[in-house]
């Protein structure tokens, strides 16, 4: 038996042997028919017939690394050539609070009606996104040497998006309507005393009466098309349908609106203008949708309804950054908020060192942190647009103890007082009078906090303040107008121009001026006139940072904070490249360079 399988091993092995043998044969005889050292594609084919299991294992393992190499080396070199570059098309879906209602630039008076016409209608000028004045409908301009007398060189190759030509006479026309008392225009004040003559079809001429260095700033505004609204009656004005389905110059041309069953616009889309005079965008729609709360709004861009929103409040912030596609845009305005002191409302207020008493008892930095996530920036004086804060003027630091040594220096002692609800306090008091403030501010969750920070603050020194809190629709009106209030917590936005005249200057204490402080100083209203004459930027420096001192020393206000305006847009829109803006619908100042698509060429 064991002979038998001795016999039968040595039969198999010498078979196995046999085959060997072949195998090599077999592989000597394929090389010898090629004269190259590399295998052919014929017999890379035949190639599995020839190898063995082992052998065909690793040729596949081999194969796969080396298809796998060769797409990394080609994906690397790809993107290592190659970059991105916006592409053509797509579109972004913003939503707004509230609805338009005049989508006519001479007419706009919400945010939602300047942002459409923003898009829709060209100035001569506009403000490029470094804040800068660049021609728009213009070529150029010349000022004369008194400084009265502003003249424009026209476009020649700009056409209305119902293909008309633009000309001279629609700037004209444009203004005159301004003017117009039945135009009930907002933007008439600006206008009194200037006259706009046309020259030729493409050159005009601003005249006015006295120098102005802000003038140009003010022709950023939207030129009308006289050829469709020249048959309107002014009276009508505000009726016209072409405030709805408006006909501009700009990058986009109105395309529809949709609205519900009360007969609210809930929707508004504008498409790239095709025949545009300067760089087209890149996309080809924009769609707004209109809320009404910012709730509602927020909610919409948390589910992807909408892209971005135009303004997020400081109160929605910590919920919507839980959403990780969100970009925040921090943007800085030309805005302060102050407590501004009516000094004819409280008698207490005219004294020197209450005032300072109140500003060292401040805490701002609490403010900050409390009521704006640090979102912002503290600041000792006015502030304005394109000049740094004067470095040489009075702060007041937040100091309590230094506040109550002065009051009580003064004579004011604390004595405890029992109100009608059996509520003791600790409160100043001076021969009769007791030190009570009342502190107005408009109902907005930043400001009702900074105002109940600030209380806190004035309570802990011994003045009494009492909140008053006013509604936002009624706080021009019942408040701001008839300045009827003793403290009033308000932001005040300078615009484009630095120019502070309307927000300090004596002749601006009453309706309809903006001086809120009804602040009265001669050197201070001389400076502000005297900035006012001169295109020259650096005497109006000098002049504006002078007034930054004086009324850092007189303390009419307590200046708080420049807040920042956050506007919050998905990750997908590309290209937004802003600093600051001066009103909302600045954030568009280089809408023309977003994108949602891309594409990749050769890298140079």
């Amino acid at each position: 038996m064991g002979k038998k399988l001795s016999h039968s091993f040595s039969q198999e092995a010498k078979k196995l042997k046999k085959i060997k043998r072949q195998h090599h044969l077999d592989k000597s005889l394929v090389t010898g028919l090629n004269k190259s050292k590399f295998p052919t594609i014929k017999q890379i084919k035949h190639l599995p017939k020839v190898l063995d299991n082992k052998e065909r294992k690793r040729a596949k393992v081999l194969t796969s690394i080396i298809i796998i190499c060769a797409a990394i080396l080609l994906i690397k070199g790809y993107f290592t050539l190659t970059v991105s570059i916006p592409k053509d098309g797509g579109e972004y879906i913003e939503g707004l609070i509230g609805a338009p209602s005049f989508i006519n630039p001479i007419l706009a008076q919400s945010d939602a009606d300047r942002d459409l016409s923003r898009l829709i209608f060209s100035g001569l000028l506009k403000w490029d996104k470094d804040r800068q004045l660049v021609p728009d409908l213009a070529i150029d301009f010349e000022v004369s040497a008194d400084q009265l007398t502003y003249t424009f060189h026209l476009r020649q190759d700009v056409a209305w998006h119902d293909n008309e030509p633009f000309k001279a006479d629609d700037v004209v026309f444009t203004v005159a309507s301004i003017q117009d008392p039945e135009y009930d225009s907002p933007l008439s004040r600006s206008f009194r005393g200037v006259t706009a003559e046309k020259i030729d079809d493409y050159t005009v001429t601003f005249t006015i009466g006295e120098p102005f260095a802000p003038f140009l700033g003010l022709l950023t505004f939207g030129i009308l098309p006289e050829h469709l609204w020249y048959s309107i009656p002014p009276a009508n004005a505000q009726l016209a349908e072409l405030n709805k389905a408006p006909i501009g110059t700009g990058a986009w041309k109105f395309d529809n609106f949709k609205k519900d069953k009360t007969g609210n616009i809930k929707s508004y889309t504008v498409v790239q203008n095709k025949n545009y005079y300067g760089d087209n965008p890149y996309l080809k729609k924009i769609i707004f949708k209109f809320y009404g709360d910012f709730i509602s709004a927020v909610e919409a861009l948390k589910s992807k309804d909408v892209q971005g929103v135009a303004y997020l409040p400081k109160e929605f912030q910590a919920d919507l950054k839980k959403n990780k596609n969100i970009d925040y845009h921090n943007l800085i305005q030309p805005q302060y908020t102050a407590v501004f002191f009516n000094q004819r409302k409280n008698n207490l207020l005219a004294t020197n060192y209450i005032r300072q008493a109140l500003a060292l008892a401040t805490n701002k930095k609490k403010i900050m942190s409390d009521a704006f996530n640090q979102e912002g920036q503290i600041i000792d004086g006015p502030t304005l647009p394109g000049i740094e804060i004067n470095p040489d003027i009075k702060k007041y630091n937040y100091d309590p103890e230094a506040a109550v040594a002065l009051l009580e220096k003064n004579g004011w002692q604390l004595t405890a007082t029992t109100t009608s609800d059996g509520i003791t306090h600790q409160v100043r008091k001076k021969n009769a009078w007791y030190l009570e403030i009342e502190l107005t501010t408009v109902d907005q969750p930043e400001t009702i906090k900074t105002a109940e920070i600030i209380k806190e603050s004035w309570d802990q020194i011994g003045v009494k303040t009492n909140l008053v809190i006013i509604d936002r629709s009624k706080i021009l009106q019942d408040t701001i107008k008839p300045r009827n209030y003793e403290a009033l917590l308000f932001g005040e936005n300078l615009g484009s121009d630095p120019d502070p005249f309307p927000f300090w200057h004596s002749s601006q204490n009453e309706h309809p001026g903006l001086n809120l402080a009804i602040f009265t100083n001669k050197t201070v209203d001389k400076l502000l006139e005297d900035a006012r004459k001169t295109n020259n930027w650096e005497e109006r420096k000098k002049n504006y940072l002078e007034f930054q001192k004086i009324v850092a020393e007189e303390l009419p206000a307590i200046f708080l904070y420049n807040p920042t305006y956050t506007y919050p847009q998905d990750q997908k829109i590309k290209g937004f490249d802003l600093i600051g803006i001066a009103v909302p619908a600045d954030r568009f100042a280089n809408i023309n360079d977003w994108y949602v698509k891309t594409k990749r060429i050769l890298g140079r």
